[in-house]
């Protein structure tokens, strides 16, 4: 009896065992059936394509980040408080308008200080003219009359107001050269991109206090291996992605620049790209760099049926219609579909005419 129950618990465990393993294996769920019904079209409502191959360019994708070829900082000349800035970020400006005024109170008063010495000095230099005639036309008179240390003086005394008026000139042109710094203009055309101050904060040379870059003017900076780079020319025609547009821009060769990166071997290739609508710097792009040719072979994409997770094409054969499995690639936007794998040039595919 104890060799029955042993035996009875031994098929006991290998029919429970069993039942688990078949649950693990999904063999009481109710199984998804395939429909493989219109996966071979009938012969009378299918049109035989054949296959061909195509050779396209083969592109080398650089990425890059667009930069601003002309791109400047404003900064003041002077030290003063700022009176009032004109601009935001992103505000279009154009060459010469007046973008930040500063607090010219006391340039004014030195410009007027200055004017009134330059006044002053042309008044003691006309005087001291007249004098000097006056001196001359006794002298003619009657040369001794006057002394050869009077006629000195006066000589010395034309020199040094002479000399005046000229220094004050100086300083007067000085302070009015002090005056024009007080307001910043734009030297280009362009845009806005930051504004590093505010009304009332202290401008002092060299302190930017605002960027700006011409939008007409920029560039995707890539760096592109060497091998790659070795067959570029300036003024060589490119193509542009910009993936945040979604878009393609046309582009030229701007510059090489003429000296390799020593750790990862590449050259910066700076391309001017035509057309700024919704282009600013820092943007990703990608350059599409044309490096030699590759075949390839696409089909309609009609003539794939997908199965579960499995791309099928129908192949006429001289056996008749073979079902194939195959491995798609890029699609294009035309239509048609690329076959990396499982069909070959010269083969003939069936596509359902509905």
């Amino acid at each position: 009896m104890k060799v029955a129950f042993k035996i009875l618990g031994i098929f006991l465990a290998l029919a429970l065992l069993g039942g688990v393993m078949a649950y693990l294996a999904g063999f009481f769920e109710e199984k998804i059936p395939l429909d493989f019904s219109q996966v071979v079209p009938q012969a009378d409502a299918a049109e035989a394509i054949t296959v061909e191959i195509v050779s396209e360019p083969l592109i080398e994708r650089a990425a890059g980040t667009l930069r601003a070829k002309v791109e400047t900082v404003i900064s003041p000349l002077i030290s003063a408080t700022i009176s009032s800035i004109a601009v935001w970020a992103g505000d279009e400006v154009r060459p010469g308008e007046v973008l930040v005024n500063l607090d010219a109170r006391e340039l004014k008063a030195r410009v007027d200080q200055a004017h009134q010495a330059v006044v002053s000095a042309q008044a003691i230099l006309n005087r001291t003219e007249k004098e000097a005639k006056r001196v001359q036309r006794i002298f003619k008179a009657d040369p001794g009359a006057i002394s050869k240390a009077e006629r000195d003086r006066i000589q010395t005394a034309l020199s040094t107001g002479r000399a005046q008026l000229v220094s004050a000139k100086r300083f007067e042109d000085e302070a009015k050269t002090a005056l024009s710094h007080s307001q910043l203009t734009s030297p280009i055309a362009g845009r806005i991109v930051e504004r590093y101050a505010d009304p009332g904060d202290t401008a002092r040379p060299g302190v930017p206090v605002l960027r700006l870059y011409n939008p007409a003017t920029l560039r995707l900076e890539t760096s592109v291996r060497e091998s790659v780079a070795s067959k570029l020319k300036e003024n060589q025609k490119l193509i542009a992605e910009i993936d945040a547009l979604d878009r393609r821009y046309e582009g030229m060769v701007d510059e090489i620049v003429p000296s390799a990166d020593p750790g990862s071997r590449t050259f910066l290739v700076k391309v001017s790209l035509t057309g700024d609508a919704g282009l600013y710097p820092g943007m990703f792009g990608r350059l599409l760099i044309p490096i030699g040719q590759i075949e390839k072979i696409y089909i309609p994409t009609a003539a794939v049926t997908r199965v579960g997770q499995l791309d099928f094409i129908i192949v006429k054969t001289e056996q008749g219609a073979v079902r194939r499995y195959v491995r798609l690639g890029q699609r294009k936007p035309d239509g048609r579909i690329e076959v990396v794998s499982g069909l070959k040039a010269g083969e003939k595919v069936l596509v359902s005419k509905r």
